[in-house]
């Protein structure tokens, strides 16, 4: 890789959906990067073909507010042997949702995929694409689903790729029972990636603080949180059928007061969590995980080896 010195620019948090700005301009430096990837061979594990992955995205998941009283599920999650937890990983520079979906869907940074804006305008997504690309490279047939609060998601990021990605608005307690007609129903189709966002809490916070305190936000992640615990039943009925399905829980990024972009000096805002739970696999448990290792995780899941994807991704996997 080539990397020039690039000078320094502003980005502007826009509104989009009810992820919204914080009203200030966020300062960064970024390196010009021109990444040569010659090698675009793609091997894949036969033993780890018939894999299967689900993603739960959370916007706005302070992680001091995973607690017992608020979201009992994801606590006992946490400690299960079968789960890789940190309530430390790391954000993006950029502290809103734009940047840091895109880094947990490409596992490049920001200054690679160049969303630093929820508008997404002027980014480098077709350099960086979405992981579902190489799984769809690996095995055309895999089902890729992405289900979305936040549309900007689907718009931007997963619809070149996935199987199943609608643009349309809907909310939360949609987005679960899409879910639940994907998972038990097979409707429209069988997933075999699913990637789900849930928006309402990050509403919660810019209308009411993002604090564990505060009724309003510990009431929408305690919805969550049973909605979570309804979705990994399903899939653990799916392991006792033989399935083998990796389950993740996943933030772009905490909160503080009612607000969070251009707050990366604040811990509350920077780190937030990451939840990975499959049975019987070894976790890098000394590892704090950033946004970028999302992507490398999944694709080591699922037996995928793309050499263009190696060459370009900032994260690793957090398997053994």
């Amino acid at each position: 890789m080539n990397k020039t010195h690039l000078l320094s620019l502003l980005a502007i948090s826009v509104l989009l959906g009810s992820c919204e700005p914080d009203e200030e301009l966020s300062e960064y430096d970024c390196e010009e990067w021109t990444t040569a990837c010659a090698d675009s061979s793609i091997v894949v594990d036969p033993l780890k073909s018939n894999r299967k992955v689900l993603i739960i995205g959370i916007d706005g998941f302070r992680a001091d507010a995973m607690q017992d009283t608020i979201t009992p599920f994801l606590f006992s999650l946490a400690q299960s042997p079968n789960t890789y937890y940190t309530n430390q990983n790391h954000v993006q520079s950029l502290t809103f949702s734009g940047p840091n979906w895109s880094s947990l869907c490409t596992g490049v940074d920001f200054c690679k995929h160049m969303v630093t804006t929820n508008g997404f305008g002027d980014n480098h997504l077709v350099e960086y694409p979405h992981f579902f690309q190489y799984i769809e490279q690996a095995n055309s047939s895999k089902n890729t689903v992405s289900v979305v609060n936040w549309t900007p998601i689907n718009t931007h990021l997963s619809s070149p790729f996935a199987d199943y990605s609608p643009t349309e608005s809907i909310t939360d307690h949609d987005v679960f029972l899409i879910t639940n007609n994907l998972l038990l129903q097979g409707v429209p189709l069988n997933p075999d990636i699913l990637f789900l966002q849930f928006d309402e809490l990050d509403g919660a916070g810019h209308s009411y603080g993002f604090h564990p305190n505060v009724p309003e936000y510990r009431a929408t992640l305690n919805t969550l949180d049973a909605y979570i615990d309804s979705i990994y039943s399903i899939i653990e009925a799916k392991r006792s059928n033989g399935e083998e399905w990796l389950f993740c829980v996943i933030s772009d990024h905490g909160g503080d007061g009612k607000g969070h972009s251009g707050k990366y000096d604040n811990e509350h805002v920077k780190h937030t969590i990451m939840f990975m739970n499959a049975p019987l696999e070894s976790f890098k448990h000394w590892h704090t995980s950033s946004q970028t290792d999302l992507a490398p995780t999944v694709l080591d899941y699922l037996g995928i080896e793309s050499a263009e994807f190696n060459c370009k991704t900032d994260g690793i996997s957090v398997l053994q």
